[in-house]
């Protein structure tokens, strides 16, 4: 669906394009660029685009974070989508960076498509091989068709934006999901011991003056205070709210938030 005007698009070899407004949205390298002008605007001016960066790839603390996602994190992701997803079906990691935390998902003998979806170009270059599709597009305008998806999940997204922003997203994502189908957010919460962790690490650092500040990744401005937070974000959202849990699993860095959407509100 042509992100722009929301209308289908015809392919070739190579690329997308609407008949509608005149988008055209290349393939490279693999990945299905699907951003409008804004959204590359967007792409440039936020932070993850620092973050993730290809000079930041090689880093010693990239790759410590990187061994954490796939054998810690991604434990909890397995348990949790294997548990709430339906069996078989298209499922989309909205803001999925390199996906190092679904490494471990099971995709049922390829009865589960898994897509990645990233706002962030490079990022999706590192992207791991578990994801049949790696799209290039903004969680804010998802490039796919009303009520034509069986899941959407993400890991340390939601938390990077302001509750008004956060609410915007999850009726998009609530949109694109069939009715039935499940949500599932890994939200970091304000009791995350991890989090502060690393916040004391960035005190100490930033404790010798530098040019920029030294942050391990962008501001969290919205962790979640509470489970009930959670759920009423969820219902007020046109979601059912299944399940949320302490954190426990994740060894307290994040909360796992799981919503049906209804099929009228």
């Amino acid at each position: 669906m042509c992100s722009q005007c929301r209308t289908a698009l015809v392919s070739d070899a190579h690329r997308f394009s609407c008949a509608v407004c005149g988008m055209v949205y290349p393939t490279t390298d693999g990945i299905l660029d699907m951003r409008t002008p804004t959204d590359r605007e967007k792409a440039e001016a936020v932070d993850w685009s620092g973050h993730w960066g290809d000079e930041h790839q090689g880093s010693l603390f990239q790759k410590f974070f990187g061994f954490y996602r796939k054998h810690v994190f991604a434990r909890t992701v397995a348990h949790v989508t294997d548990r709430y997803f339906a069996p078989e079906g298209i499922f989309v990691e909205a803001g999925s960076g390199t996906a190092e935390t679904s490494v471990r998902m099971d995709k049922r003998g390829g009865k589960r498509v898994l897509v990645a979806l990233d706002i962030v170009f490079p990022v999706l270059t590192h992207c791991v091989p578990l994801m049949d599709v790696k799209i290039c597009g903004d969680g804010f305008h998802l490039p796919f068709r009303d009520a034509s998806l069986d899941g959407i999940w993400n890991l340390g997204v939601m938390e990077h934006f302001t509750h008004e922003r956060i609410d915007e997203m999850i009726r998009e994502f609530r949109r694109a999901l069939k009715p039935g189908a499940r949500l599932i957010l890994f939200w970091p919460a304000t009791n995350s011991i991890p989090q502060k962790m690393l916040k004391i690490v960035e005190k100490i650092i930033n404790l010798k003056k530098r040019e920029h500040k030294f942050q391990f990744h962008p501001d969290e401005i919205s962790q979640l205070r509470s489970n009930r937070q959670a759920r009423e974000i969820l219902q007020r959202n046109g979601f059912t709210s299944l399940y949320v849990d302490w954190g426990m699993a994740s060894g307290m860095a994040f909360k796992s938030v799981v919503g049906e959407k209804l099929v009228a509100v």
